[in-house]
This record gives C-alpha cells, structure tokens and sequence, in this order.
C-alpha cells in the first residue's frame, strides 16, 4: 500500500507497508517498492539510523551503497504513527517509533530502537517522501 494509491490516506498502513518492505531475509529490501515512496528527486537527502551520517543523496544513491555486507534486516514499527498535515494538505509529515534487527555476512548482529521522522510531498502522482531522517534511542544512564 502506498500514499499514491489510496484515499484517504492510512498512515499507519502506509508506515507498516514501509517497514516490511525494508525487512529482508535476502540482504537487501524491496527497493522496487520502496522507490514509489521517495521522490526521484537527486536533491532530496535521506538520512539512516547506520553511516554514513551525511545522508544520501537521492534514492538513488541510498540503494547502491547502503548496508554493504547486509544479509538480514528486520524493520518494525513499535508505537503510534502521528501524521500531521501541513500547507493544505500539501505536506504531511509523520512519525513513529521502531525497531531495526541487522544481520551482516561477517557475524555481526544489530538492534536499534529508534524514532522516524518522513516529510511526504503531494504531488501529482501521489504523495512521495522528500526528508526522512531517523533518531536512534539511547538508554541514558
């Protein structure tokens, strides 16, 4: 399900179709899926909960070179998504917690707890991410 082929929008929907499909047991997501949710735009910089912590230019970009060595990642929403519409509905931007499990061809695993924030654009073929930008959670102590 994508924000360009229902309406009204299911954010939630929307959020849960975006986690699955950046889980895979075959070290890399459904990128086919996930790049009618970000606008091809080469400007739009799209950020990550691992490095580089530039960001990426362009989905473009963030589909050749992330997650190198990835074999396994797990992505699930772990709270409420809060939408909130902008300039008319023009601009939605949403956000909601969850959890990132890494498996990488040498061994190592990870977990990150971590927050995202999407900036969605309507445009003329639906709404398309133009920011995204997670915030790992870090037990303080």
């Amino acid at each position: 399900m994508t924000p360009n082929q229902i309406f009204p929008i299911d954010w939630t929907a929307v959020a849960d179709a975006f986690c699955k499909a950046w889980s895979s047991n075959r070290g890399s997501p459904d990128y086919d899926y996930l790049a009618n949710l970000y606008a091809p735009d080469n400007d739009v910089i799209i950020y990550d909960t691992l490095p580089p912590l530039n960001g990426f230019l362009g989905f473009t970009q963030l589909r050749s070179e992330i997650y190198p060595g990835l074999e396994q990642i797990a992505v699930e929403r772990t709270g409420d998504v809060v939408a909130r519409e902008m300039a008319a509905g023009h601009i939605v931007v949403t956000c909601y917690p969850f959890r990132l499990q890494y498996v990488f061809a040498d061994g190592r695993k990870m977990s990150i707890d971590a927050r995202i924030s999407e900036v969605w654009e309507r445009r003329s073929d639906g709404y398309r991410i133009v920011h995204e930008h997670p915030s790992t959670v870090y037990a303080m102590g």
